[in-house]
């Protein structure tokens, strides 16, 4: 008869091999999870059930699919060139002017989204063929529009704010409102090394001339995704919404925007959008429950308090936030968002709370770990997104992405040095 202990390392690395060998982390954690809850445990059988139904028995939950159709109906509406023609509006007078337009333009589909992969998705559908038209590196290119796509989950609303709040019990809106700086400045050193290297490589077209006159008439064109992010942001921030309010009155607004600008042609246009918001919605939710199964698991077993006594047995500043940048730019790069963020955030929350860390904060900074994840090999999805829109090859993008990548983690280092910085921790 196997004991308990001989059990766990039988399922850790049975799903540690699944996990190498390519089998969805779905599957992975489900085969922990469930295998710890059966044999490994006190817990009754009945938790498998029960851990599903009081994780979602939230109603900011109810955030998530209706963030998830406003980007599906934005997509369906084909109004990414007039949100394109205005971010070039601005954005056009930097060297590297469609470079820098595809950042912004990412900036602009994360306020709508909340999502990376539907940002990196939709900007590459939309620009990578216009940079490689005007002699971009396709590489350069594609590693561009990747690393704007890791704005999704930081620039409000996000997904993932919503996610984090719910798991761990602090204000979704405090989340989005203590996001927009670091999100803003992450959009900045993005432009930065975006306009230095299009620069110094003679990438692109000319700068172009802008006006003001220019940016108002391309912001008229592209008013109905505007005025959306102005009621999403808008009604948080003023308190008159929740986010989950908020996401519906933006929903309806878009609804009646699309049948009056005649961008709804079909019953079929909103059978696609509610069918790929299912799809996509379907994607999330098993995984955050399982990820929350083994989170559950190693909160049983007691190893939060083991690492987090480690990382805080280092005993110095310094060393305790070196360790914990180490452990999540790794767990980042291996693996996926929800269960990185489920599984690490909370144990390395006491090293966190050591070091002075508002909970908001911590919530911040370790969204931003786990955006750069979004371009780190192995896992990288931004670049496996990219890649496969593109098909390039994975790691030249990877290598390509790479000045970004460094930009990203001094702006993530810089605001876990200085938590300060951020007005609204």
């Amino acid at each position: 008869m196997l004991s308990n202990i001989e059990i766990i390392v039988l399922l850790t690395l049975l799903s540690v091999i699944l996990f190498v060998v390519g089998v969805p982390v779905l599957l992975v954690f489900s085969n922990w999870a469930i295998g710890f809850s059966l044999f490994a445990s006190r817990l009754p059988v009945q938790n498998i059930a029960i851990v599903p139904y009081e994780q979602l028995n939230s109603f900011p939950f109810a955030a998530i699919p209706l963030f998830i159709t406003l980007g599906a109906l934005i997509n369906e509406f084909g109004i990414s060139r007039d949100i394109i023609n205005f971010t070039r509006s601005f954005a056009g007078r930097l060297p590297g002017s469609t470079a820098n337009t595809a950042l912004y333009t990412c900036a602009v589909f994360s306020a709508i989204t909340g999502s990376n992969s539907a940002t990196t998705a939709s900007v590459g559908k939309a620009l990578q063929p216009e940079l490689e038209k005007e002699n971009y590196d396709p590489d350069f290119a594609a590693a561009t529009i990747a690393s704007g796509g890791t704005l999704g989950i930081i620039i409000p609303p996000s997904v993932l704010f919503i996610l984090y709040g719910i798991t761990f019990s602090v204000s979704v809106t405090d989340l989005f409102l203590a996001g927009l700086v670091p999100g803003l400045f992450m959009l900045g050193g993005l432009s930065v090394v975006s306009s230095y290297l299009s620069y110094s490589r003679g990438y692109g077209r000319e700068s172009e001339t802008t006006s003001l006159v220019n940016v108002v008439r391309s912001a008229w064109d592209a008013n109905v995704a505007i005025f959306a992010i102005v009621i999403l942001l808008g009604g948080i921030y003023a308190g008159f919404f929740t986010p989950a309010e908020s996401a519906s009155v933006a929903l309806a607004y878009l609804l009646v925007a699309g049948a009056a600008g005649k961008q709804i042609k079909s019953v079929g246009q909103l059978w696609n959008v509610l069918l790929s918001a299912v799809v996509l919605t379907g994607v999330i939710i098993p995984v955050f429950i399982t990820s929350a199964m083994v989170q559950q698991g190693l909160s049983y077993l007691g190893l939060q308090d083991v690492i987090a006594n480690a990382v805080i047995g280092l005993q110095h500043p310094i060393l305790i936030g070196l360790g914990m940048v180490l452990i999540m730019l790794f767990t980042g790069s291996v693996l996926a968002s929800v269960p990185n963020m489920i599984i690490t955030a909370p144990l390395l929350a006491p090293a966190a709370a050591h070091l002075g860390l508002s909970p908001i904060m911590w919530g911040v900074i370790f969204m931003i770990s786990d955006a750069i994840g979004f371009i780190t090999p192995p896992y990288g999805l931004n670049l496996y997104i990219i890649s496969g829109i593109t098909d390039l090859d994975y790691t030249t993008v990877a290598r390509a992405a790479l000045p970004y990548l460094a930009t990203l983690t001094a702006v993530w280092i810089f605001f876990f040095t200085f938590p300060g910085a951020n007005p609204f921790p």
